[in-house]
């Protein structure tokens, strides 16, 4: 086995002490990364190899810990993961060694700000996914840890009040970046479950493959987003949790988690945690749907949806002082999932539902935040334009032609791409039969596909971007979204421009655009159902 010498770390933190980074560099270059490397493919070998006996690295870890007034998560997690893998070896439970290592990563991140001693309890969430479906019988000491968890969370969020957003502390915490080694550090979490390549998604199991990528992407702004993910999946595992427990009705069982499921929004009140939530939302299949079943992933799925849809979280309130961009994007998410809401109860024939989702839409202060947002972009002739719209559908199109007219509303391409399928999809529902002259009505077999070039483009350009499957109520990486959709084909149809405007008055003569002198309000409540939805 080799060995790492200490005289080594011992240097290494000398030179760190020494090299003093710039105040104004909130991302200096971590001293330690190359001796967290070594150490990272040293004990890989020696695990591959059978090697039980991790001592050495944890002596050296610890003392550089004592070193350190304020050490990266990374080391942290090193530390702890040479830790926790020697205690697999013992005759210790796994449910004990995970409750040994939420304490010692507690204990370590002591010093931390409050979004990265949430980021750094990523490996307690991901051993007790691994539990939840691996030892089932442990049900409810896992319950037990994971209250303990979203409790600590909610307490590390605890200052996000008066104005202040959990993701916008004052100690900059949240915009602490990840080093180079934070892969490699995963790779040695996941060491005995997966290949090389896939060490995120065996690490977030219960995180989808967009939120995975966004990590990779996020560059030197990390630690808000990681805390997040954290909070996210500690959030849908404690739901998951609820399911399957005792013989209790429906109702009583969509109440307990409805009011979970708030409560724990409530004490999180984070945006950079509602932001992962509602990215999570958007995709076919919750990423939780292997630990229930198809009724209870519809049952907790409208739950979700009417947690994020029917209540104004204060903490999402414009008039926070947080990054407008921040809340622009989040905006944007919830306007895609609140049309996702709408089709999902819809499908059902949930009509009381849907005119509580339209309502709680054209209440919302997301929705009104990104109108003028959006309108403080533009200008036409020195007057502002506004939209008059009722439905989410109706938003969206107006801001694919605002982004059309060069004003970038949509900040990633898939999200975009994302908008023009909920217009792809809102024409299936106004189909309008073909007749032959011989007044005989064409058949299925004889109806003319239109737009179903752009559809096909939108869907497959999605799905490349995603690379998310979902079929027979698993969730599974590395496909397409193929056969998920059920078939539809486009009729042309030529309405009359005068009489679509009669019957749709929101429709201004501007493509859509209605000035603002024609609007008091710029979501109106007057009609719940348009031409598009």
């Amino acid at each position: 086995m080799h060995c790492l010498s200490l005289p080594c770390s011992e240097s290494m933190t000398n030179q760190a002490a020494m090299s003093k980074p710039l105040a104004d560099d909130p991302n200096p270059p971590d001293p330690y990364a190359s001796m967290l490397h070594e150490s990272v493919h040293r004990f890989i070998a020696d695990y591959r190899n059978a090697v039980t006996d991790f001592s050495n690295f944890t002596s050296i870890f610890s003392r550089l810990l004592h070193r350190i007034p304020d050490p990266p998560l990374e080391i942290v997690w090193f530390y702890s993961a040479v830790t926790f893998h020697g205690a697999k070896f013992a005759a210790q439970g796994r449910v004990s060694a995970a409750k040994d290592l939420f304490q010692l990563l507690v204990s370590c991140s002591a010093s931390f700000g409050k979004l990265r001693r949430i980021a750094v309890l990523a490996p307690v969430v991901y051993e007790l996914c691994n539990l939840a479906r691996e030892i089932p019988e442990e049900r409810d000491e896992i319950r037990s840890m994971l209250e303990g968890l979203v409790g600590y969370c909610s307490i590390c969020c605890g200052g996000a009040e008066q104005g202040q957003d959990g993701d916008f502390d004052s100690d900059g915490d949240g915009d602490r970046g990840l080093n180079s080694c934070f892969l490699d550090v995963v790779r040695v979490w996941v060491v005995d479950r997966c290949g090389v390549g896939d060490e995120l998604e065996a690490f977030f199991p219960i995180a989808t493959d967009d939120v995975c990528k966004g990590i990779r992407m996020i560059g030197s702004s990390g630690v808000g987003y990681l805390a997040g993910i954290v909070m996210c999946e500690a959030f849908l595992l404690r739901l998951c949790l609820k399911f399957g427990l005792e013989k209790i009705s429906k109702a009583e069982l969509e109440n307990d988690v409805r009011n979970s499921a708030v409560q724990m929004i409530t004490g999180f009140r984070c945006s950079s945690f509602f932001a992962t939530l509602l990215r999570m939302l958007l995709e076919p299949i919750l990423p939780v749907a292997s630990l229930l079943s198809r009724k209870d992933e519809c049952l907790l799925q409208e739950v979700l949806y009417d947690s994020v849809l029917l209540l104004d979280y204060s903490f999402l309130k414009p008039q926070i002082e947080a990054s407008t961009e921040c809340l622009k994007t989040l905006a944007v998410a919830w306007l895609l999932v609140a049309d996702s809401a709408i089709r999902f109860v819809r499908k059902d024939g949930d009509q009381t539902k849907v005119i509580s989702y339209m309502s709680a839409f054209s209440e919302s202060c997301l929705a009104s935040h990104l109108i003028k947002w959006v309108t403080n972009q533009i200008s036409m002739e020195g007057t502002i334009f506004r939209p008059s719209v009722s439905t989410p559908v109706s938003l969206i199109k107006w801001m694919l032609l605002v982004e059309d007219q060069g004003v970038r509303v949509f900040d990633c391409e898939i999200s975009k791409l994302r908008a023009k399928e909920v217009i792809d999809k809102s024409r299936v529902q106004y189909v309008i039969p073909v007749t032959k002259p011989d007044c005989k009505t064409l058949h299925d077999a004889d109806l003319e596909m239109v737009d179903s070039v752009d559809a096909v483009s939108v869907a497959d350009k999605v799905d490349g971007m995603i690379n998310t499957q979902a079929t027979d109520g698993l969730r599974k990486r590395k496909g397409t979204m193929d056969g998920l959709e059920i078939p539809v084909k486009f009729v042309k149809y030529h309405f009359d421009e005068n009489s679509v405007k009669e019957k749709f008055p929101f429709l201004g003569n501007d493509n859509g655009l209605i000035s603002e002198s024609e609007v008091d309000n710029p979501v109106s409540n007057g009609c719940m159902v348009d031409m598009q939805q």
